[in-house]
């Protein structure tokens, strides 16, 4: 399996569908298929890896 993950500049200063104008944000690759997230998809994403993360013993 191939992962990528890392900042992404695609929504700075895009309208976004909420009428936002976009910010930085985060992409996360996984075997070639990309998914760039908005800011609060991407800060749920942090958060739930995160906590799994934690889970297992990974972070402290």
């Amino acid at each position: 399996m191939e992962i990528e993950f890392g900042r992404s500049s695609f929504y700075s200063g895009a309208k976004l569908e909420s009428g936002r104008t976009g910010t930085d944000s985060i992409y996360i690759s996984v075997n070639g298929e990309t998914v760039i997230m908005d800011r609060d998809m991407a800060k749920k994403f942090v958060e739930a890896a995160y906590s799994v993360g934690r889970y297992h013993g990974l972070v402290d």
